[in-house]
């Protein structure tokens, strides 16, 4: 008889752009723990409903159908972290769940994110810093049809991490919620590794390579990046065709590769002085939170992207 799959009891709950995808990978190597295959279903971030990418109880429980001998189960979703409801859904389903949160200074995550943005074509404000003076007061006009949900464009709110934090630390007892700094695991991967598995109660594993994963980067063609992603009506049409005879299954193939028309680093650089200005905006409820955590305060800038 095959056993039944097993619903998670770990959650990397974001920030994104601060080593989710990352830490998903690193982790589900672990011989102990199990990831789906894919990350971010957002299935408890009830508030955001537009980016769930399972409907149904048996298509979320489908995801870990092979986590039956895994000791830790583990869900991966960048936005949970922003989502004001996830934290009390995911303590409704697993109050004994553990909580992982990767943060990083936000006068670097936040470039990175509106890049990101920009790469999935969810942002079309070109400049950071006039998509920065935009937060919470977005004209409907600059938001794209390729943004799921607007909320995530107001920078400023997706910075506040004091009050994101602060939801898993009044839903979850402190010892189930684990906060790691983006510049601590680039620093010293390894260690941050091991901190990790011993919050999860694992051996180790012996690991020491963490390779870079979902690096920033930029379209070399952004007009050909869209083409391919979003398609015009006639080619979509014709894409149906090709994949309705044996073997066009290449043309998905090769959409997914879309290495070639990317190149590292973001599309531009924001200067020192607005990197001060959003240090400072943050500069309180830093400091509210690193008291919260009972541990001085280690937001701080870094330059490596992961």
């Amino acid at each position: 008889m095959t056993a039944e799959p097993r619903l998670p009891n770990l959650f990397i709950v974001g920030a994104p752009k601060c080593g989710t995808t990352a830490w998903a990978h690193y982790l589900g190597s672990h011989p102990d723990i199990f990831f789906p295959p894919n990350k971010d279903h957002c299935v408890f971030a009830g508030d955001l409903p537009n980016i769930r990418l399972v409907g149904t109880p048996e298509d979320y429980a489908a995801q870990f159908a092979d986590s039956a001998g895994a000791q830790i189960v583990g869900e991966a979703s960048a936005m949970y972290l922003f989502s004001e409801a996830a934290a009390a859904a995911i303590k409704a389903h697993n109050p004994t769940a553990k909580i992982l949160i990767f943060l990083r200074a936000q006068e670097d995550f936040l470039p990175s994110l509106h890049n990101q943005f920009r790469r999935e074509f969810a942002e079309e404000v070109t400049d950071f810093e006039m998509a920065w003076r935009l937060s919470g007061q977005r004209p409907v006009e600059t938001i794209p049809t390729g943004c799921l949900e607007p909320r995530t464009l107001d920078y400023a709110a997706m910075g506040r991490f004091a009050e994101q934090v602060e939801r898993y630390l009044d839903a979850f007892p402190s010892e189930q919620v684990h906060v790691v700094q983006f510049k601590d695991w680039t620093g010293e991967p390894r260690a941050a590794y091991l901190e990790i598995l011993g919050f999860l109660g694992l051996a180790d594993d012996g690991r020491s390579d963490f390779p870079p994963v979902n690096a920033g980067a930029t379209y070399r063609s952004r007009r050909l990046a869209r083409w391919i992603m979003r398609p015009p009506r006639p080619a979509r049409k014709a894409a149906r065709l090709i994949r309705a005879f044996p073997g066009g299954g290449w043309l998905d193939k090769t959409a997914r590769t879309i290495g070639f028309r990317s190149m590292p680093g973001y599309a531009s650089e924001i200067g020192q002085a607005l990197r001060d200005e959003i240090r400072r905006y943050y500069a309180a409820e830093n400091r509210r939170l690193a008291e919260r955590l009972g541990r001085p305060s280690r937001i701080a800038s870094t330059r490596p992207e992961r």
